[in-house]
C-alpha cells in the first residue's frame, strides 16, 4: 500500500473514532438532562433529571384557563430573554414549548424588571395563562438556564407532581406593576437584608464571650426573621484568647424568594 493511501486510511479512521465519540458525548448529555412534568390541574411542575431520576425542582405555575394549555409529550424548540407576549406584554426567560406555547415568567406591562403584572402574579398556583406555562422568574430562569433545547416536557392531569418546597408568595396589588420577588437583579427591593445590629462593634476585648450569630439582624418581607437568622451561614472564626483581626463572612437565603444576601467583617480583638 502506498503511503499515500495509508495516509487516507487514517484519516478515514480517525473520522470514525471521532464520530462515534461524538455520538457517546451526545448519549451522555441526553442521559444527564431532564424531563419537565407539567400538571394542568394542580398547576405544579417537576424537573426530573433523567440519569438519577430524582426530582431537580419543583415549582408552581399557571397554566391556560379552562385547560387552555396543550396537553402530550413536546421537546423546547428554543429559548428567548425578553419575548413579547399575547396581549401587548411581556414575558422573560421563555423556552418554547411548541408553537405559541411557552414556559415564561408572569407577563409584564413592559420590557423593565419592575412591570409584572401584580394581580397575574398573585394566580400561580392556578389556571390563569392564554396557554403558556407561567412561572416565578426564578424557576423560569432555572428552566432557561439548565433545561437544554430538546428537552422532554409532559403535559397533562394524569402524574401526580411533587409540591414545591418553596410556598406561593402573594405580592401587593395596589399598584398594577411591580417586581417579581424572586428576580436576582440587584435592584429588587424583595432582597432580604443582612447587616450589623445597631450596637455591635467591630472590636472585641480579648477574653470576652463572642458570638458572631449575635451582632447581626436580619429581614424579609415574607420569612420569620428568627427562622432567618437560623438560615445564615458563618465562615470563620473569632479567637478571643489572641489579639488580632479575624474574618468574618456570612451568607444569606431567603428561604421564601432565594434571594442571596452577604456579609463580611472583619473583627480587631484587643487587650482590656
Amino acid at each position: 500500500m502506498s503511503k499515500k493511501k495509508k495516509t487516507i486510511l487514517l484519516l478515514f479512521m480517525l473520522m470514525a473514532v471521532w464520530m462515534v465519540f461524538a455520538v457517546h458525548r451526545k448519549a451522555e448529555a441526553y442521559t444527564a438532562s431532564y424531563t419537565i412534568y407539567v400538571n394542568r390541574k394542580s398547576n405544579i411542575v417537576n424537573v426530573v433529571n433523567n440519569k438519577t431520576k430524582k426530582i431537580a425542582r419543583a415549582m408552581y405555575c399557571s397554566t391556560g384557563i379552562n385547560y387552555g394549555t396543550i396537553k402530550g409529550t413536546y421537546r423546547t424548540k428554543e429559548k428567548l430573554r425578553w419575548h413579547a407576549l399575547y396581549g401587548g406584554v411581556y414575558g422573560q426567560y421563555c423556552t418554547r414549548i411548541s408553537g405559541a406555547y411557552l414556559f415564561h415568567s408572569v407577563p409584564y406591562f413592559s420590557v423593565s424588571n419592575k412591570k409584572v403584572e401584580t394581580k397575574e402574579y398573585n394566580k400561580l398556583g392556578r389556571q390563569a395563562s392564554k396557554g403558556c406555562v407561567r412561572l416565578a422568574l426564578a424557576d423560569a430562569k432555572w428552566i432557561y438556564n439548565n433545561c437544554r433545547t430538546g428537552t422532554t416536557v409532559v403535559i397533562g392531569e394524569n402524574r401526580k407532581l411533587a409540591v414545591p418546597k418553596r410556598k406561593l408568595l402573594k405580592i401587593s396589588t395596589k399598584k398594577s406593576a411591580g417586581w417579581d420577588p424572586t428576580d436576582p437583579n440587584p435592584a429588587n427591593p424583595y432582597y432580604p437584608v443582612l447587616k450589623l445590629t445597631k450596637n455591635s462593634y467591630k472590636t472585641v476585648v480579648k477574653g470576652s464571650n463572642f458570638d458572631p450569630r449575635s451582632v447581626i439582624t436580619v429581614s424579609s418581607r415574607f420569612t420569620d426573621a428568627d427562622l432567618l437568622l437560623s438560615k445564615v451561614r458563618i465562615t470563620g472564626s473569632v479567637d478571643t484568647s489572641k489579639p488580632g483581626s479575624y474574618k468574618i463572612k456570612y451568607a444569606l437565603k431567603d428561604p421564601a424568594t432565594e434571594l442571596k444576601k452577604t456579609l463580611t467583617v472583619t473583627f480587631t480583638v484587643v487587650n482590656p
